[in-house]
């Protein structure tokens, strides 16, 4: 973050200051075709790029040898609708800056940088990316459903007492890259309005399986 000047595909430069995403509803398929969904109350987890902490979501699942991972990207609309008290961990509306109070809802995806092309006064690009549906009346949904395969890369054989860490590699250059183009001259602010579907679509496809540790 911030220490690096990036370039887009549309010829832009840009440095990245926040990078944040909610994963949530986690399923794991085994090599029997036997499917694992972690508990909703254990299945969120906020990635933020400025606290390492977060980058190595744990969790505990039975033994087996595991050849896929799934996982949404937001928040779903039943828990965007749960009561306040119900909100606790890293969906306390209050702690995570990710919640629209004006919107009533999760930000789902948070990137925010300079960009010498941003037609901001402040010269800064604030993509903030939510909507689950919509509550009173309909909204399109955001939540987007990410699927890895894990065979080619290495398959994650759960064992007791022992830790199968699957590592994802994430490149934040793919909201401006693809499959959709975006350009921070065009929209350097992206919230409820703008291309907030296209960048959607994008950051579905932040996701490669770099390797599997078993250990």
């Amino acid at each position: 973050l911030k220490d690096y000047v990036y370039t887009n595909a549309s010829n832009e430069s840009y440095t990245i200051e926040t990078a944040k995403f909610f994963i949530s509803n986690i399923k794991l398929t085994d090599n029997q075709g036997n499917d694992y969904i972690l508990p909703k109350k254990e299945s969120y987890f906020l990635i933020d790029a400025a606290l390492d902490s977060t980058l190595f979501p744990r969790f505990t699942i039975p033994q087996g040898e595991y050849t896929s991972i799934e996982f949404n990207i937001g928040i779903d609309s039943m828990t965007n609708t749960l009561p306040i008290e119900d909100r606790i961990g890293v969906l306390d509306i209050a702690k995570s800056d990710m919640y629209w109070s004006w919107n009533a809802g999760y930000i789902f995806f948070k990137l925010e940088g300079h960009s010498p092309q941003s037609t901001t006064l402040d010269k800064k690009f604030r993509y903030h990316i939510g909507l689950y549906g919509g509550y009173n009346s309909p909204t399109v949904n955001n939540n987007r459903n990410i699927k890895i395969d894990l065979n080619i890369a290495g398959v994650a054989k759960v064992q007791k007492d022992m830790s199968a860490d699957i590592h994802l590699m994430v490149d934040l250059g793919k909201i401006f890259d693809g499959p959709n183009t975006i350009s921070i001259a065009n929209h350097p602010t992206v919230m409820t309005s703008g291309p907030h579907q296209l960048i959607a679509e994008n950051y579905s496809k932040l996701f490669t399986h770099d390797h599997t540790h078993n250990f």
